[in-house]
């Protein structure tokens, strides 16, 4: 009795971590959330920059820590078109790269407290269990 199998191995099977990966995919896509956002504040749409900005911070809500894009968000929420479009304007200006929570958080450094001679310095411990 025969027990072999035959397996075809596809060459042309998408590779991760290009344009086509998914991560590439998302990426593409959160970046036209983006231009979408910038168009509609540039153009001075009020409506359609919520719609956008909301629309983008669904997709991903890692992104909802820049600095720039919660200006943005807080200008459209009080209907301050004016500060929208230049928080815009600041973050097109740089590149309209968004900073994600975890890489905000990565670049963070560890701080040792010292005192004045440069000993390490702990928390004073509180007890609460009164």
């Amino acid at each position: 009795m025969d027990t072999s199998f035959s397996l075809r191995i596809d060459g042309n099977a998408k590779q991760w971590g290009g344009n086509n990966s998914p991560q590439g995919d998302r990426q593409n896509r959160r970046r036209q959330k983006l231009q979408a956002l910038l168009q509609a504040l540039k153009a001075g749409e009020m409506d359609a920059a919520r719609l956008a900005f909301t629309a983008l911070i669904n997709f991903d809500p890692s992104i909802s820590s820049d600095p720039y894009l919660h200006k943005i968000g807080s200008a459209l929420q009080s209907s301050n078109l004016y500060a929208a479009q230049h928080f815009g304007l600041e973050l097109q200006s740089r590149g309209g790269q968004l900073q994600s929570s975890a890489a905000v958080n990565e670049t963070r450094p560890i701080t040792k407290r010292t005192d004045a001679f440069g000993r390490a310095v702990s928390l004073p411990r509180i007890d609460l269990s009164a």
